[in-house]
């Protein structure tokens, strides 16, 4: 099991880095060794018809829970680019990250 020192330091090293939602989630399954999924929460206030949360990046959420250990509560803040990968997913480049541990 990864320690929160391991997952902050994963976390962060994601920023500057390029990734289509597809290739997010294949990442942080592998380092999770669990199936994530991340949700486009910015994308889905466009959807729902909801007002604009106000920020200038798109928001991926995600979360992890490990019984008696922690649940993880993660952002990934990114920005699309004009690059789509093989499968024509638009790639996003990661400007930060937020996570929360309780």
């Amino acid at each position: 099991m990864k320690t929160r020192n391991e997952i902050t330091t994963f976390l962060e090293c994601l920023v500057h880095s390029r990734f289509s939602e597809k290739s997010i989630n294949e990442k942080l399954s592998t380092f999770f060794g669990t199936k994530i999924e991340v949700y486009n929460a910015s994308q889905g206030r466009i959807d729902s018809g909801e007002e604009d949360d106000g920020l200038s990046e798109w928001n991926l959420m995600f979360n992890v829970l490990r019984e008696d250990v922690y649940e993880l509560f993660a952002d990934i803040y990114v920005l699309p680019t004009r690059e789509f990968d093989d499968e024509c997913n638009v790639i996003y480049y990661v400007t930060e990250v937020g996570y929360e541990f309780s």
